[in-house]
């Protein structure tokens, strides 16, 4: 069985946040074990640095297997890590199940066959025996800014290589550029990494290896979808979206409705006849539906624009963050997920001192329920994870927890 060992740097240098690095997985794996493997993650505040120790690295570990990726945030240590320079490393040893280390280009808007016969044989090649299998799990970190058909992709992905299931985060570069990827010291900017991890998502009488935890409730029964075109709900139950809210809020007819949007969200999903909104706020169980945040208004057209496709017949509720239920679902979250080694904790920006009053609440509750593992991860601005039918969908607004390595 392979052997797993973190570390988390905040140094100001490369070389010193290197030699950190390497100093503590030497004290943590035993000195006949070598490293063939690693992920490391940096803040986009540090992420220019991270060709600079990921060479390092190498250097140290000659023959691994090292690739890298910026994100708005990383969690350590017990806390968030953002706007300042922190490193945090996964390496692991040769054996049984051993993560694999990928390395994928950019996702383009529309992924051609011959970009999907790529990522096929790719994922195919990082699977024991070439044989991919649907206990398997690939987390994939794709820039934030460029996700493309990332749905479409996956699901295309997941029919081709035995229902072998997806998660991951988004990847970030400082302000508005694309994240800072690399393998070893070369830099692949915008490339999107990732692991493979063999049976990573089997489940079993110890607990789920893979857990969401949602951070909202519904603020309105469910609304069918009366017009929709491309990003664009246009009429609700017969009526345009805004005139809707402001009918809700008080508002006149022609007050503006943008400075109460901040932290509305909206559920969308096809029509489920006689549905309601549930009576109870801890919801979280309902996984039928995805979150989105809105991205825009026209007010001419009464119009709320969302990332994705709708449909008419569709059906729609608003919801509003709940730093209760949010903490609630964590924390069984927490006690659903198998024991192991190490946890992965992918969070997401708006769960922080906006909603809980401190930037560090949510990785406080995971690295206390999950008793002596390692705990580490991100903070981004959306995640990725399986839905109800097992295929990967894009989702907000949740914290998704992942567990690693031997039970």
């Amino acid at each position: 069985m392979f052997a797993l060992a973190t570390a988390f740097t905040h140094a100001s240098t490369a070389a010193s946040a290197a030699a950190e690095l390497i100093s503590i997985v030497d004290d943590r794996l035993d000195a006949a074990d070598s490293v063939v493997g690693g992920i490391l993650w940096a803040t986009a505040a540090a992420g220019i640095q991270g060709p600079e120790i990921g060479q390092l690295l190498t250097e140290r570990w000659p023959g691994a297997m090292l690739v890298g990726s910026s994100f708005e945030g990383v969690l350590g240590e017990g806390r968030s890590w953002r706007d300042r320079p922190a490193f945090e490393l996964l390496v692991w040893t040769a054996g049984a199940g051993e993560p694999v280390p990928l390395i994928l280009e950019p996702f383009s808007c529309e992924v051609s066959s011959d970009e999907l016969d790529h990522l096929e044989s790719v994922l195919r090649e990082a699977a024991p025996n070439n044989a991919p299998k649907a206990e398997d799990l690939v987390l994939l970190f794709p820039d934030a800014h460029s996700p493309g058909e990332l749905e479409s992709t996956l699901a295309e992905l997941t029919d081709r290589l035995g229902g072998v299931r997806f998660a991951g985060t988004a990847a970030s570069g400082p302000v508005s550029s694309p994240c800072l990827s690399w393998v070893a010291g070369e830099s692949e900017p915008g490339a999107s990494v990732g692991l493979y991890l063999p049976g990573g998502a089997a489940s079993g009488a110890t607990g789920e290896r893979l857990v969401r935890a949602q951070g909202s409730r519904f603020a309105s029964p469910w609304l069918e979808i009366s017009q929709a075109r491309d990003r664009w709900i246009d009429s609700i139950e017969g009526e345009s979206p805004l005139d809707w809210i402001r009918r809700q809020l008080g508002l006149g007819a022609k007050e503006r409705v943008e400075p109460y949007l901040d932290r509305l969200l909206v559920r969308v999903r096809d029509r489920v006849e006689g549905a309601e909104a549930p009576d109870l706020p801890l919801d979280e169980d309902l996984k039928d539906f995805v979150e989105r945040y809105i991205v825009g208004v026209d007010p001419n057209r009464g119009s709320l624009s969302l990332p994705g496709d709708f449909q008419q017949g569709g059906q729609l509720a608003f919801a509003l963050p709940d730093a209760a239920l949010a903490q609630a679902s964590l924390r069984r979250a927490v006690e659903e997920l198998s024991p192991s080694q190490l946890v992965l904790q992918f969070g997401c920006r708006a769960r922080d001192e906006s909603l809980h009053g401190d930037d560090d609440v949510e990785i406080a509750l995971v690295d206390f329920g999950s008793g002596s593992a390692d705990v580490i991860g991100t903070v981004a601005p959306l995640q990725l994870a399986p839905g109800l039918d097992g295929r990967c969908r894009i989702f907000v607004h949740s914290t998704l927890i992942v567990a690693v390595g031997p039970r």
